[in-house]
């Protein structure tokens, strides 16, 4: 699991803690990972007015598999809510190991 954030590579390391993510954390300052995804949230912009961040990312949630292919796609209507984990864990049984039983 990969998260991709905004925020810099010392505000990651320095605040992680903060939300119990044990998922490794990117940086994409220059939107670069955001914008290949087509991610881009052009309506709300509702990081810290000093920041020289000029958008902020659609909260989204995608399924890789190993070839790097997307196989499935969240993106959240509300950019203050994330994919709920049930829902994520659902599609990876679903998409990304269609043997899995329970």
């Amino acid at each position: 699991m990969v998260t991709v954030s905004t925020d810099t590579p010392e505000e990651i390391r320095d605040e992680r803690h903060l939300h119990g993510i044990q998922a490794d954390m990117l940086s994409d300052r220059t939107l670069a990972v955001t914008d290949a995804f087509g991610l881009r949230n052009t309506a709300f912009h509702t990081g810290n007015p000093q920041d020289e961040i000029e958008a902020l990312p659609v909260p989204a949630t995608l399924l890789v598999d190993a070839e790097g292919i997307v196989r499935w796609v969240d993106i959240s209507q509300n950019y203050q809510q994330r994919t709920d984990p049930e829902v994520v864990l659902a599609a990876i049984r679903t998409v990304l190991d269609p043997t899995w039983r329970e």
